[in-house]
């Protein structure tokens, strides 16, 4: 019984390989993914939208209001809040395996609002997923490797997209494992200046940015 089960297991697995693109030897590209989620942060927008071979899917997903007196120190938290963003592409396959890809979630981590304008911190966690199967007698999680982008930024009245003033890019290789990214954002009016600070790095980061006047 094992012997047959094994045997049909084996052809499958042939009948895939010689079927074209049965296998993906790369990850689908992560550029046009990176591009919506950066509109979404642009223009200020919420969004959950799902990307294959097909196009783009925008899901209609219950949000939080977000926390304008304490905003969010959590990046991945972030997406499931009003201002929250959740861009995924998880069809890439190898053999048997299937569901892997990138996911980009993050969304608003601080305001500050000052007369007409507003200084924004953004966070984005940036998951690299390794095809897997989800399910079988045997389920678990996948390894995936997270690195994180933040970005601070201007937002003024009646301007359609906001203005990038600083960003910092983190890769997996400089997170602390299994421990949870964070950032905070303090303003000075009187010099003008945002100081940004990330936690959950192996080298934490502190930076004072000054903003336009």
């Amino acid at each position: 019984m094992v012997a047959s089960w094994l045997g049909c297991l084996t052809l499958l697995m042939l009948c895939m390989l010689a079927a074209p693109d049965a296998s993906s030897a790369e990850p689908p590209p992560r550029a046009p993914l990176d591009a919506l989620w950066q509109e979404h942060m642009l223009t200020g927008s919420a969004a959950t939208i799902y990307v294959d071979e097909s196009g783009q899917r925008t899901l209609l997903t219950p949000r939080r209001p977000f926390d304008e007196q304490h905003g969010e120190e959590d990046v991945e938290g972030a997406a499931i809040t009003t201002y929250g963003i959740h861009v995924a592409r998880l069809d890439e396959r190898w053999l048997l395996w299937r569901n892997g890809g990138w996911v980009l979630r993050g969304g608003l981590l601080a305001r500050v609002r000052e007369n007409t304008s507003a200084i924004e911190l953004y966070g984005k966690a940036v998951i690299r997923q390794p095809p897997y199967v989800p399910g079988g007698p045997f389920p678990r999680d996948p390894p995936m490797k997270r690195g994180y982008e933040f970005f601070l930024m201007l937002r003024q009245a009646k301007v359609p997209r906001a203005t990038i003033l600083r960003q910092w890019i983190f890769q997996p290789r400089d997170v602390v494992k299994d421990g949870p990214v964070r950032a905070t954002l303090q303003y000075n009016a009187t010099t003008r200046t945002a100081t940004v600070t990330i936690m959950g790095l192996k080298t934490p980061v502190e930076e004072t940015v000054e903003t336009p006047r």
